[in-house]
């Protein structure tokens, strides 16, 4: 039988007067409980085995549920509707035990009865109504949940295999479903007449019929996310979406939830800089060239910012310093110039790989100090002689390009290459040789994102001030 919608279901009518059912006392007990059956297979025709399934079992103090799935021609015919959850038991009323039916009269006297929400007509199987089936589907997950007893109270317990749950409660979920139907009924509604509108009247005559202006329903996205407090996770078009709608509701922001907006800033700051410490990381374990990094910090040039005492800008990356031959060769390329954000004084950087060798391979004549390696002190000659070329040629350099806000104040030379050592010798040895280089300052790739590590640290909101009342660093 193909799947029609319950409504739909419900309207047919059997000549036969079916479905039928068998009242018959209980075999669980002596004389207290009765079992009524389901089947479709008239009395003439109840020979041998037929179709026959429990629907309700009744007590005085209990009336137990076995929904069923009751269409006929269906692979799941007379099985439990909700899976698992294979029957639901309703406390008596406390001034009023269950009866035990003899007829099918009393049967559906005793339906009757059951609260609002539940279905009362046999003839489809019993159980939730349709538009609450959200209720039992909640258990199809629980394999471990059998019954469900529904009783006074507004109680919500989990004691498999059974799951309690208070009257209240379950009238207040009934509630809460009808109330989220007919909202998104409404925004149904009002999507066909804007889908309708502009397949039929705009596009007949645009100029006549221009094209309506969307709106979300007001409070849609607080409804969504139960007022902000459910974390939503959102497809990665949502996610464009979601920055789209800030973005253009800024200004509406910043007047009515200033402190939120603010708070928010930095907490993007903050996501932002942790991915960007996490790429940095993931770029030092790997053996990358030069070439790598040189981008890598052209896209972010805050990093190299790091390794000035002052705020610094980057004038631009992989800069033509001056000094081509007449043939036109030998010309010096250095790979960031920067600048005093303030005085616009000049800097010189030049980047290699965090595999650099900074230091020889063998202690000097045995000690436990080390020399510049060759490459070292090839990078150290290398931007010393951009510097030079720089000076030289500055004021045709600025002239052509038309950046009069940069100078030769004293410009400096900053070299970015290697890791720290990792032995206390070659630290040692490291640390002598770069605190006698005159106008040259070298940083590994490691302080590097020891820098950012600690600005992330800083803007946290877990981090501390000084417990002895002084202020930080």
């Amino acid at each position: 039988m193909p799947s029609v919608r319950p409504s739909v279901f419900n309207q047919r009518e059997r000549a036969d007067g079916g479905p039928f059912l068998l009242i018959e006392p209980s075999e669980e007990d002596d004389g207290l409980s009765v079992d009524v059956f389901f089947t479709d297979t008239p009395p003439d025709d109840r020979t041998g085995s037929y179709p026959i399934e429990r629907l309700l079992n009744v007590t005085p103090n209990s009336l137990r549920i076995f929904p069923l799935n009751v269409r006929q021609g269906r692979d799941d015919y007379l099985t439990p509707k909700y899976g698992h959850l294979d029957s639901i038991a309703v406390s008596r009323r406390v001034d009023r035990p269950y009866e035990l039916p003899q007829t099918v009269e009393d049967v559906e006297a005793i339906l009757e009865g059951l609260p609002d929400g539940f279905a009362k007509d046999f003839r489809f199987g019993l159980g939730l109504l349709w538009e609450y089936r959200a209720i039992p589907e909640a258990f199809a997950g629980q394999n471990k949940i059998t019954l469900m007893i529904v009783h006074g109270g507004d109680e919500a317990t989990l004691d498999p295999p059974f799951f309690i749950l208070g009257i209240r409660r379950f009238h207040e979920i009934r509630r809460e479903i009808n109330r989220i139907s007919a909202r998104y009924q409404r925004d149904a509604k009002r999507d066909k007449d804007h889908y309708a509108y502009h397949m039929l009247f705009h596009a007949a005559d645009p100029q006549v019929f221009p094209r309506l202006k969307k709106t979300l329903r007001a409070d849609a996205l607080a409804d969504a996310t139960s007022g902000g407090r459910d974390r939503v996770e959102l497809s990665k078009r949502d996610r464009r979406v979601a920055v789209g709608l800030v973005r253009s509701n800024l200004e509406a922001l910043a007047q009515s939830d200033t402190d939120a907006l603010l708070s928010l800033k930095g907490e993007i700051e903050q996501v932002t800089l942790q991915q960007l410490i996490n790429h940095f990381r993931e770029m030092l374990a790997k053996n990358l060239p030069e070439s790598r990094w040189q981008a890598f910090l052209m896209q972010n040039p805050f990093i190299l910012s790091l390794a000035f005492a002052v705020p610094t800008i980057v004038v631009q990356g992989q800069v033509y310093a001056g000094g081509k031959r007449l043939s036109g060769r030998g010309g010096k390329i250095t790979d960031f110039l920067c600048a005093s954000a303030s005085t616009g004084n000049l800097a010189v950087v030049e980047i290699k790989k965090p595999a650099t060798d900074l230091l020889g391979g063998s202690p000097y004549r045995g000690d436990d100090v080390f020399a510049a390696s060759t490459e070292l002190s090839g990078t150290v000659a290398q931007v010393l002689d951009q510097r030079m070329t720089l000076q030289r040629e500055l004021p045709n350099l600025k002239e052509q390009s038309e950046r009069y806000d940069i100078h030769d104040y004293g410009t400096r030379c900053i070299i970015v290459a290697g890791v720290t050592p990792s032995d206390r010798a070659r630290r040692k040895s490291l640390e002598l040789l770069r605190n006698v280089l005159v106008g040259v300052t070298l940083l590994t790739f490691d302080e590097l994102l020891a820098r950012l590590e600690e600005i992330h640290a800083a803007l946290s909101p877990s981090a501390e001030l000084p417990t002895n009342g002084e202020a930080p660093f």
